[in-house]
């Protein structure tokens, strides 16, 4: 953990990401969709993959079949509700896994978030399409559609706070603030300035603390950054490296999300594995494996096709319940904590 009054580690930070980067480049470079080549690396993953016992405090308790076509986001709503995004439709289910209604969208969604109890509208949904955030009603009426300024977006991630939208633009590298008539009041990563994003890719996530802080993935740094509403930086967190407690890879976390008693639940592309940290970075456990996500090591070292569909979003209940999306299987798997003991990396 960083307590931030300067920025004197980024330089240092950023070249060890990019030596892991390097590093890892045989298992996933920048072609999140696998549509470049069939080239194939190896590499000896054995180390990331197998996870020790003592570490994995969590269990799949359940699943949800979400049998959607291009499955790809996942967020809760009020009475924990769970909403998944596929290529042209949205489903929507009780906490229990019964489907309760879909809502056809005419184009394929990006992501999606939705207004929690304490947000102005509970349960109205934000939707990412190309360059907009379509608002939908609860009853699944069209609200509003807001236009994201700029050339080159490509809408990563929504989290809603209680007046406030928050959009992140993995394309131009910024995250906007709309309030609740669709106007944009502030601005995190302008291009030159300290708070500059690196997001090498289309992963770009947000979250809100149980603080009700602002909490962004800064991928390309291995790390996740708290912001306030207004801009300023109070924290940052996270390591690259090959340990079970670091990031790994180019660019992860792909996707957070913040349980009730504020831990922070993080999901890594490239060695998939879902991990739970403090609400400050402390790492506390494994809460999914590689092989729990029913992801195999041979896998690992195949950057093709696999690759895409190898990425799971995450989500947390009100229950304390963590949800990953698994759009290999189209369900979502539900897991809950094994014990109270926390656990703690090997020296």
């Amino acid at each position: 953990m960083h307590l931030l009054k300067e920025y004197s580690g980024t330089l240092v930070t950023g070249f060890v990401a990019i030596a892991v980067g390097l590093a890892s480049y045989v298992v996933v470079r920048s072609d999140p969709f696998a549509e470049r080549s069939n080239a194939v690396f190896t590499m000896d993953f054995s180390a990331l993959y197998d996870v020790e016992p003592e570490l994995i405090q969590y269990e799949q308790t359940s699943e949800i079949s979400a049998n959607l076509k291009g499955l790809r986001s996942l967020a809760v709503g009020p009475d924990d509700k769970i909403y998944c995004a596929g290529s042209d439709t949205i489903a929507v289910y009780s906490s229990a896994g019964k489907e309760l209604y879909t809502i056809r969208m005419e184009a394929p969604p990006n992501c999606l978030a939705v207004g929690g109890s304490q947000h102005l509208s509970p349960g109205r949904l934000y939707v990412a399409v190309g360059n907009k955030v379509q608002v939908i009603d609860a009853d699944g009426s069209s609200v509003a559609n807001w236009t994201v300024p700029g050339d080159d977006v490509i809408l990563a991630s929504i989290v809603v706070a209680e007046k406030d939208v928050f959009v992140a633009d993995a394309g131009n590298r910024v995250v906007l603030r709309f309030d609740e008539q669709g106007n944009v009041i502030g601005k995190i990563g302008a291009e030159g300035s300290q708070k500059e994003f690196n997001v090498p890719n289309t992963y770009f996530d947000l979250a809100i603390g149980s603080d009700g802080l602002l909490q962004v993935v800064n991928p390309g740094m291995l790390r996740t950054e708290i912001y306030t509403y207004e801009g300023q930086m109070e924290v940052r967190w996270g390591e690259p490296g090959t340990k079970i407690e670091n990031f790994f890879g180019c660019c992860n976390p792909s996707h957070i999300a913040v349980l009730p008693s504020g831990q922070v639940v993080t999901s890594e592309k490239g060695v998939p594995r879902v991990k739970l940290y403090s609400p400050y970075g402390e790492f506390e456990c494994v809460i999914a494996s590689p092989k729990m996500l029913g992801v195999a090591e041979s896998e690992l070292g195949d950057p093709r096709d696999v690759q895409a569909k190898a990425v799971f979003d995450v989500a947390a209940d009100s229950q304390g319940r963590v949800l990953v999306l698994d759009p290999r299987r189209n369900i979502v798997r539900v897991y809950t904590p094994k014990q109270e003991t926390t656990a703690q990396p090997a020296a």
